[in-house]
């Protein structure tokens, strides 16, 4: 039988979100009401409860230190303990960042890192499930364009089941970035899981180059916008961006939001507002103990675009949580169109806080879309749905050979970039079993990573059936 596999992300429950240079997905901080209206005489009896766990813990730890033979290691012994308490609330959206996590998860977006150039998802051990690869195996969400990963053909929703060797079933979403950051000049080995295809590639990490968004003019008066990540700068980046478009003469755009796996609320509020003169963009709900009413963010009568502009906003699915709110911002309020394949399904929210040295994330809020659905592992469907390519198992067999030798490389060391020997070099290894799209993608890769970064094509749609789609739809 003929078994296929699609590049959208699985839809799983998800710890912690990293990319392979060790940063995060920053959530944006909420300010706790001081005085919540809580049931007194509940609050009292767990508290009771609470009180006597914790005497009885001080107790236990006096015994251990009077009669424990050995040392103890007061900060790992607290360090366990706080984890110990998020992962009990059981759900993998909170955990605890200890202080030797605590620089990397704080690592704002600089334009670069040492990597391999990759967004990933890795459950908490503790949830891991054997019989469940997408429990305890790296989850790639995304790839950077002309980073080693993507110059090697990984792709959203590959799943990586050790790292030299070494399995990453027991490690942390931290630990598992922290070893994928690698070392320059140092080579890594993943063991990469594809459908039913598993095999080894051979990276080495360097620097990359990792803006949050970026920007160009198409044919027809298109202004085509991609947004790489949410982080607390992008709102400001994407105004410049469009702004220069517009200056330009667009009087279309095209929002590409595909394999964006989401970042700070507010920036994506901020930028729905951008083509919106009113109207809902999201409504989150909290816990009724909380005190906190909901929370509806409505758009301001001013925009950035004219909104007589058509947009059109590109998706799949490792498009998540925030990308999901600009998307459902201006789909519900008819302001766009989506193309593309179903989106993540991440609709609920977090809010990291500091402590001992380090932070805790906890959910607390759940999102809702403008018409008031909730896309929690559901995702938003397009308008015009387009399924990410499938290959066979024979196909991606014949891949995993072909990309243990050097060929890609030795033809692009021998011949110059264009079109023309794109083609010939698909021709050339019209035998290997590879898909004629899938050899032709590879040594285009290799052409580009090879270009100064702000030479690189931000959009090529000879190569990118959903971008070629958008375009024509707004023609």
């Amino acid at each position: 039988m003929k078994r296929m596999i699609s590049t959208a992300m699985l839809c799983i429950m998800i710890l912690f979100t990293a990319y392979a240079g060790g940063r995060t997905e920053q959530a944006t901080p909420i300010i706790l009401p001081e005085s919540p209206e809580y049931d007194a005489e509940v609050v009292a009896s767990r508290s009771v409860t609470i009180s006597s766990t914790l005497y009885s813990l001080g107790n236990l730890y006096a015994y251990l230190d009077r009669s424990f033979l050995y040392d103890i290691d007061d900060s790992r012994m607290e360090e366990e303990l706080i984890a110990a308490m998020i992962d009990s609330l059981g759900d993998p959206y909170s955990y605890y960042i200890p202080a030797d996590m605590a620089d990397s998860y704080e690592e704002n977006s600089d334009g670069s890192y040492i990597g391999i150039g990759t967004y990933l998802y890795k459950m908490n051990p503790s949830y891991s499930d054997m019989s469940d690869p997408s429990s305890w195996m790296v989850v790639i969400s995304s790839v950077f364009p002309g980073a080693p990963a993507d110059r090697a053909g990984l792709r959203s929703r590959d799943m990586i089941s050790a790292i030299n060797g070494e399995s990453t079933a027991p490690l942390t979403a931290a630990e598992a970035s922290k070893k994928l950051k690698g070392e320059p000049g140092k080579d890594l080995v993943l063991t990469v899981h594809r459908g039913d295809a598993v095999f080894d590639i051979t990276l080495r990490p360097e620097k990359v180059t990792t803006p949050s968004t970026a920007s160009t003019m198409l044919d027809d008066g298109i202004g085509y916008i991609a947004i790489y990540t949410f982080s607390m700068t992008t709102a400001d980046s994407a105004e410049k961006e469009i702004k220069k478009l517009l200056d330009s003469g667009a009087d279309k755009f095209i929002i590409d939001l595909r394999d964006n796996g989401g970042g700070t609320v507010e920036t994506a509020l901020e930028i729905a507002d951008m083509f919106l003169s009113d109207g809902r963009l999201l409504e989150t709900r909290f816990k009724e103990q909380s005190g906190r009413k909901s929370l509806i963010r409505n758009a301001d009568s001013s925009t950035l675009i004219p909104e007589e502009y058509p947009v059109v906003i590109l998706v799949n699915g490792g498009t998540a949580s925030s990308g999901e709110i600009l998307t459902g911002a201006l789909k519900d309020n008819g302001r766009a169109e989506i193309i593309g394949s179903q989106t993540f399904g991440k609709g609920i929210s977090q809010e990291v806080r500091p402590f001992a040295d380090g932070f805790i994330q906890i959910t607390t809020g759940h999102f809702y879309t403008p018409s008031g659905n909730d896309i929690h592992h559901v995702g938003i469907t397009p308008d015009i749905v387009i399924e990410d390519k499938e290959y066979s198992e024979e196909e991606l067999e014949a891949f995993s050979e072909f990309m243990s030798n050097a060929l890609i490389k030795e033809f692009a060391d021998n011949h110059e970039y264009s079109s023309e020997n794109i083609k010939a070099f698909a021709d050339e290894h019209a035998s290997s079993g590879v898909p004629e799209d899938l050899l032709m993608l590879l040594i285009r890769n290799e052409y580009l990573y090879r270009m100064d970064y702000n030479d690189r094509p931000v959009a090529d749609p000879e190569y990118d059936e959903v971008l070629r789609i958008a375009i024509e739809e707004l023609v």
